[in-house]
């Protein structure tokens, strides 16, 4: 969505702020994104623009936290199913398996409802068919984030 100069981030910015949300980036995403999680301090004025805003926070995933690891398992299997022919267990993307994870702590947790933003399809059935199958797809929702953002900023020029 590139950075703060963006009509993409701006949107999603305008999005979040008006309804005070908190987005929450697992350091493997960061990790992905080309960012060092060092002590979160994202070098990408994009992130740190986010931070500074207070929108932004890091996601910790806590493998402790009953169910987290069945869930982040379970979602690899089912990426794996739903790609058989595309790709081997070795190419599955290990971000897409942590979100699921981070969303059913936050879900299972003190949040009252959780957005997955992904960029493969693939994954969003993925961490869909998992969440729900783990009792908490009432409250999460998986959402192709390219779409979102193109409908936000689409959005504005109505507005």
């Amino acid at each position: 969505m590139g950075g703060p100069a963006n009509e993409q981030y701006q949107a999603f910015e305008q999005f979040v702020t008006d309804r005070n949300l908190t987005v929450y980036i697992p350091g493997h995403v960061a990790e992905e994104m080309g960012e060092s999680p060092d002590a979160y301090a994202y070098q990408r004025d994009r992130l740190r623009s986010a931070q500074n805003a207070g929108w932004l926070k890091p996601g910790g995933i806590d493998f402790s936290t009953p169910g987290v690891s069945e869930v982040v398992d379970k979602t690899r299997k089912r990426m794996l199913n739903l790609s058989a022919e595309d790709v081997t267990e070795d190419e599955i993307e290990k971000t897409d398996t942590i979100l699921a994870g981070l969303a059913y702590q936050y879900a299972t947790g003190d949040a009252t409802y959780v957005t997955v933003f992904v960029s493969d399809t693939k994954a969003e059935q993925a961490i869909e068919d998992v969440l729900s199958a783990a009792d908490v797809g009432d409250i999460t929702s998986v959402v192709e984030g390219r779409g979102f953002i193109a409908d936000l900023v689409a959005d504005q020029f109505l507005s």
